[in-house]
């Protein structure tokens, strides 16, 4: 993935019928969506999440970049972008930058990659449950059938 992202490859027919299934599946969870018109490589964002992580801003850094990425359309590769979330979850955007340039986070996130696709990860969003993977945004009810299938306790 170049470090600009890549415009969506789809026509537009294609497009307008992702999007209206996805801005039906975020209205239906109470999730907020914008028009997103590329993809792009989401490890320094993966990187940069292990580094909040470890400072205790690892859930607020995370909710900031879906946000700026679902959104917003913002390129979650930029080491710019990610350090400017870093300051709003309150933390040094310049150690974070340090931290994408030397690397200090690659190897671990190239081995979360790898556990993932050997548990069948090959999408955004899956979930894995007991060996199995259910690949897709799914309605909440597939979740729960998932999790009785594999015997998992229900909770509130």
């Amino acid at each position: 993935m170049p470090p600009a992202g890549q415009e969506l490859p789809f026509s537009p027919e294609r497009l307008a019928a992702g999007r209206r299934n996805f801005e039906r599946l975020a209205d239906e969870a109470g999730l907020p969506y914008g028009q997103r018109t590329h993809w792009y490589d989401s490890k320094p964002a993966h990187e940069a999440y292990l580094w909040a992580d470890e400072r205790g801003a690892g859930d607020a850094f995370k909710r900031r970049v879906f946000t700026s990425y679902f959104v917003d359309d913002g390129n979650i590769a930029s080491p710019d972008l990610l350090a400017s979330i870093a300051a709003e979850v309150g933390h040094d955007g310049d150690d974070l930058r340090a931290a994408l340039a030397e690397g200090r986070y690659r190897e671990r996130v190239e081995a979360e990659y790898a556990q993932a696709r050997e548990v069948g990860v090959t999408a955004v969003p899956t979930f894995v449950a007991g060996g199995y993977a259910l690949v897709g945004a799914h309605p909440i009810e597939n979740l729960r059938k998932l999790m009785d299938h594999v015997g998992a306790a229900r909770r509130d």
